[in-house]
């Protein structure tokens, strides 16, 4: 059954197109994720379809009730006391942005109507809430339209895939890791029509010239020819020089004649290792211990500890309030570090950055690499020619974070600490960023709620919970295989469940960016297993 129907859309901003739509329709089971870079006008255009903004042109006709999770939170408290109970929700005066979420994705959900639009339902949730976000979106009934950042989370709940790029839509049936393997194929086919194209051209234009010689000559009295001897066959020179040049202006316009093809629009490579050169010595880069912190009654941590090897690669976890960014300040103001060591710290609010200088000179700010390489780090981000000379204070806080993320990158330092820098940030750019700090060969902390993240970049992780910190030395796969061991030889449904969508984010994150060994094939076929034990679910 058809839900909603748009013609003809298009929004504007001043003198700048955001987008313009021939048509789209959504129907009666239809779970739509919606991707795009920053500013592509993902959240203008749920506006536009739910009715909450205007369209510049076109129509839009909606045939059912719909609802809203906005971005910001921003809902009234009409959940019903069954979904409250389900995200968790007490009754308190003041809320965290984090249950303001929580309390939008109840307000929407509980008004079970057939269409849901989710504008960045996980903003400010933790890894559980996440985890129970997507349990409701599955067990959702009516259709579904997602704007959202969580891979996992998009490959769990989505079967069509609308990408917005360039002003313009494009509809890909199949899950968000089909998405991607269905762009690197058109990537690949690109790639190889404009090989094709340019190896075409330039024999076509090598041969033009050797015809044009061969005319030059022809044009010419041979050498050991006198001239009443040329006299006499320059009638026939002259035929054979026409033929000639005819077959040089057909040469010609076979080579105008044809079809251009562009080169695949690839992010540039970056030909050399992030981070100082210099390794560290010592076996441990950082370490802070007996950290016990308490507000008022509430005690946040109690003698945790946190150990960094030299060269580790961990990714900290935990719930909103466990104290993640607590023990990480705790780490900065009183922990040991080792000798020389230097420290590069990504916080939430960025406030480091100098509102009156560039994106370049911010970015530069702290580096001894070349401003090419610098400006190829941005370029990974999505900070183009176009953003490198903005002044900061201008920005967006996305592209603010994309901009301190590329100045720490770049810095000559050892130890790389980030603070959630996922947050506000787009598929394409975590991506992106995934590669960066498979680029850094220093020691590395991120705290973040990012599942996908943790499994594409995590040697160790460090569980922080009911006040400790627990380290576990091994990567996501290992910490399932781990979990599964522990787990009673009953387990319920809802377990197993979890289990494998740890074990599908792990399987994705590993046929994104496979590692030296992995079969691709095989990994398909593992990850399509899952995902049919998924469904059957």
């Amino acid at each position: 059954m058809l839900l909603l129907e748009a013609a003809g859309l298009a929004k504007r901003f001043g003198i700048q197109d955001v987008f313009e739509i021939g048509h789209l329709a959504i129907s009666s089971g239809d779970r739509i994720g919606l991707v795009g870079i920053n500013g592509a006008g993902k959240s203008t255009l749920l506006r536009v379809l739910s009715g909450e903004s205007p369209a510049d042109a076109g129509t839009v006709r909606r045939f059912c009730r719909t609802a809203v999770i906005r971005q910001d939170g921003e809902a009234a408290d009409t959940g019903n006391a069954q979904m409250r109970s389900l995200l968790g929700l007490r009754a308190s005066a003041v809320k965290s942005g984090g249950e303001r979420t929580r309390l939008a994705i109840a307000s929407a959900l509980s008004a079970d109507t057939p269409l849901l639009f989710a504008d960045e339902p996980t903003t400010n949730l933790d890894v559980s809430g996440i985890e129970t976000l997507q349990k409701l979106l599955l067990r959702h009934q009516g259709a579904l339209v997602l704007v959202s950042h969580d891979r996992a989370l998009l490959d769990a709940a989505c079967t069509q895939i609308w990408e917005l790029e360039d002003g313009k839509l494009r509809i890909f049936p199949g899950t968000y890791s089909d998405f991607l393997q269905q762009k690197e194929r058109e990537r690949a086919f690109a790639q190889f029509e404009y090989e094709q194209y340019t190896a075409e051209k330039k024999r076509l234009t090598e041969e033009m010239y050797q015809i044009r010689e061969q005319a030059k000559s022809v044009g010419r009295p041979p050498r050991r020819m006198s001239s009443s001897e040329w006299m006499l066959y320059k009638d026939i020179g002259s035929i054979q020089q026409k033929h000639v040049q005819s077959r040089a202006k057909h040469m010609q316009k076979r080579a105008e004649q044809l079809a251009v093809k562009e080169r695949p629009r690839d992010l540039p490579e970056i030909s050399m290792p992030l981070g100082d050169p210099q390794p560290v010595r010592a076996k441990i880069a950082a370490q802070v211990g007996h950290v016990t912190v308490r507000y008022g009654r509430k005690t946040v941590l109690e003698d945790a500890q946190l150990i960094l090897p030299a060269g580790s690669r961990t990714v900290m976890l935990g719930d909103n309030g466990a104290g993640k960014t607590t023990l990480v300040r705790a780490l900065l103001e009183q922990g040991r570090f080792a000798e020389g060591v230097r420290v590069g710290y990504f916080s939430q609010s960025h406030e480091t950055l100098d509102g009156g200088k560039t994106v370049l000179e911010n970015a530069r700010m702290d580096s001894g690499l070349p401003e090419h390489v610098v400006r190829t780090i941005l370029a990974n981000l999505y900070l183009g020619a176009r953003e490198i000379g903005k002044p900061i204070s201008v920005l967006s806080g996305g592209e603010r974070a994309k901009v301190m993320l590329a100045r720490l990158l770049a810095a000559k330092v050892h130890l790389l600490i980030l603070d959630e820098p996922t947050n506000h940030l787009d598929v394409y750019t975590l991506e992106a960023l995934e590669r960066l700090l498979l680029r850094w060969q220093g020691t590395l902390l991120v705290v973040t709620h990012d599942r996908t993240l943790a499994a594409h970049v995590a040697d160790r992780l460090v569980f922080v919970k009911g006040g400790h910190a627990e380290a576990f030395d091994g990567g996501m796969a290992a910490w399932e295989e781990e979990r599964r061991r522990r787990a009673q030889p009953r387990s319920s449904r809802d377990t197993r469940r979890t289990v494998l969508e740890l074990r599908i984010a792990a399987v994705n994150a590993r046929m994104s960016c496979p590692q030296k060994g992995d079969d691709p094939l095989a990994l398909k076929e593992e990850w399509e297993a899952l995902q049919a034990e998924y469904r059957s679910l």
